[in-house]
This record gives C-alpha cells, structure tokens and sequence, in this order.
C-alpha cells in the first residue's frame, strides 16, 4: 500500500488543478481554432500564471515536496500554453492517480461531534 501511495504522490495531480486546466486549455483551444494560432501572445501568459497556480496548489493541497510541485507546475503551464487541446487530455490519467491518494488519505470519524462521546459499535454476526 506505501508503494502505491509514494508512485500517487510522485505521479499524481491534484484533481481540481486537473480539471481546472483541462476546461481553461479547451476553452483557449476554442479562440486559438478562430485566430488560426495568432493568439499566443495571449495563451502563453496564461499558461505561466496556470502553472505558477498549480504549483502552489500541488505544494499546499496536495502536499507536495517544493521541487516536485515547481516540476509538475511547470509541465502542466507547458502543457497549458501549446496550442492544441490535446496536451490537456494528457492531465486526466495523472488525475486519476491524484484522486486515489486524496481518497486513501480519508479516515472515518464515528464519534458524536456534537457531544465528544463515540458512538456504540454494533457487533455484526
């Protein structure tokens, strides 16, 4: 299990980052279709801010060493500023691997929060 959860915090990507790029790189894919590609002037920058973005959401959100979340902000800026919607869909599957460690990374609480006392188990047979 510590395998799988080091290859999800190495490889993985924030979910809301993941889908968040996904949606703004397709959304300038769509003024790059009709510009014919002169819009890069516009696109790069975008790119370089979405990335500075990602990186401090993958350091803080997603807990990442400082160097691995420079790393993944810069590709994903990268990613984000060629001008192609095809990179974008690249984000998913590293998405997928983030969720599996925000998702194993959740514990149960079945204490009563209101009054600070647990709640009794049930003894299934």
């Amino acid at each position: 299990m510590e395998k799988a959860k080091s290859f999800s915090q190495m490889f993985g990507i924030h979910p809301i980052v993941a889908f968040s790029l996904f949606t703004i790189d397709w959304m300038l894919f769509g003024s790059e279709l009709v510009t014919l590609g002169t819009d890069w002037v516009i696109t790069a920058p975008i790119g370089i801010v979405l990335g500075i973005a990602a990186m401090f959401v993958q350091r803080y959100g997603f807990k990442d060493e400082l160097g691995v979340a420079i790393g993944k902000g810069l590709l994903l800026g990268l990613l984000t500023a060629i001008p192609t919607a095809l990179p974008s869909l690249a984000m998913i599957p590293f998405a997928a691997i983030g969720a599996v460690k925000l998702f194993s990374n959740k514990t149960i609480d079945i204490s009563n929060s209101t009054t600070g006392k647990e709640l009794p188990s049930v003894n299934s047979q």
